[in-house]
């Protein structure tokens, strides 16, 4: 291999083998910035969502909405949970922390298949008596919709009242 390179006259030299690796790295970054920069973009766009989704399901527990959270989630929730588990853990949550008022989304993150999109956010949210829960949603989209896939809600209120 070494003669036929130097049969057309190149020979690898130091600053040769520099401009390769730079022209490598350099058509690497420029094909790999876009995709990230699309990550980015469409995370704060799974912010958003996640906001949305969080203040609808709120909707539903503060009007009592029981069986539209159940029938509205995901196969994979009503899989997990009974109808009447999850009534009972809505239920409590009503009557000891009240009606869901306000959000404060924390952390959401997103992960992308050929099969699904889900995405887990937090919320810091306040109740209306007087009360505050930290919530983990977990939503799934399979076609064009998001369905609530997991609830989790840790608040001393809900314990100790």
């Amino acid at each position: 291999m070494t003669q036929s390179i130097e049969q057309n006259g190149w020979e690898p030299t130091r600053s040769n083998y520099r401009l390769s690796c730079s022209l490598v790295l350099a058509a690497f970054t420029l094909l790999l910035a876009p995709g990230f920069s699309g990550c980015y973009l469409r995370g704060s766009g799974f912010q958003k969502e996640a906001l949305q989704l969080a203040t609808a399901l709120h909707q539903k527990m503060a009007a009592g909405d029981l069986a539209g959270i159940y029938n509205g989630a995901d196969q994979g929730y009503r899989d997990a949970v009974t109808r009447e588990k999850s009534d009972a853990l809505f239920s409590s949550i009503a009557r000891k922390l009240g009606a869901p008022l306000d959000c404060t989304l924390g952390n959401t993150n997103f992960n992308i298949s050929t099969s699904r999109t889900v995405i887990v956010s937090s919320c810091s949210t306040h109740f209306s008596k007087n009360a505050t829960g930290e919530e983990t949603f977990t939503w799934t989209k399979k076609g064009d919709q998001f369905r609530l896939l997991g609830y989790r809600i840790n608040s001393d209120d809900l314990i100790e009242r």
